[in-house]
């Protein structure tokens, strides 16, 4: 009998020690679906990529866009027959020049920046018509400024513009002033370079940012008042 139940406590003991090891064993966790998950990822991030192209090709768009509508818009300035405001201003050789500057039998107005690339085009054109217009009794004022700020080479580069364009030694006055100065302002400029021809009455008679198509200064010629 004592054996018996020593047998049946060893059994017992058994089944009890088997039940705790199932117990430890791990029970497995329930795998995600990860392909489904990768393959949403890449979707999300093909769309934000297209999405990010066509925003950019859209901004491109509008600068082309917008670019095209400026050059197709004439700049905003003084016109043919306009009257120009007073002005006053001094000239790098001590004198100061207006309006009635130009008025005793017309004037020549160039704005020009060294700068500016359009200026360094027109180099050879607006040279032969400053020529030309110091060739007659009309006035020639050359405004000179700069587009980007550079204090360094200012001198030195409008120098070297005034000795390219062949006026040292002339009676051209000259101006420096910064970008939108008086002078820009009362020509209300919108474009470099820019060409004003002034009549004796003190109005614009010819406006161009093309040197070579004003029209024609013969020698000794006045500007004569503009038709109104």
């Amino acid at each position: 009998m004592a054996h018996l139940q020593q047998l049946v406590r060893v059994l017992v003991g058994y089944r009890l020690l088997s039940n705790a090891r199932d117990a430890l064993v791990p029970i497995p966790l329930r795998s995600e679906p990860m392909p489904i998950v990768v393959a949403a990822l890449v979707v999300l991030a093909v769309l934000a990529l297209l999405n990010l192209l066509l925003t950019f090709g859209v901004i491109r768009k509008l600068r082309e866009h917008t670019q095209e509508l400026a050059r197709a818009r004439p700049p905003v300035t003084l016109s043919v027959g306009a009257q120009v405001p007073d002005f006053t201003a001094p000239t790098t050789g001590g004198d100061v020049v207006s309006v009635a500057s130009l008025r005793a039998a017309g004037g020549l107005v160039a704005f020009l920046a060294p700068d500016c690339s359009g200026c360094q085009e027109q180099l050879p054109s607006v040279r032969s018509t400053l020529a030309e217009a110091l060739a007659t009794p009309m006035a020639v004022l050359v405004v000179l400024t700069r587009l980007s700020p550079a204090p360094e080479r200012d001198d030195r580069e409008r120098a070297e513009l005034v000795a390219a364009l062949g006026l040292r030694g002339t009676r051209v006055a000259v101006v420096h002033e910064p970008l939108d100065g008086a002078l820009q302002s009362a020509f209300q400029v919108a474009a470099f370079p820019a060409f004003y021809l002034v009549d004796t009455d003190g109005r614009v008679a010819g406006v161009s940012n093309n040197a070579s198509q004003l029209p024609d200064l013969s020698a000794g010629r006045d500007v004569v008042p503009a038709a109104r």
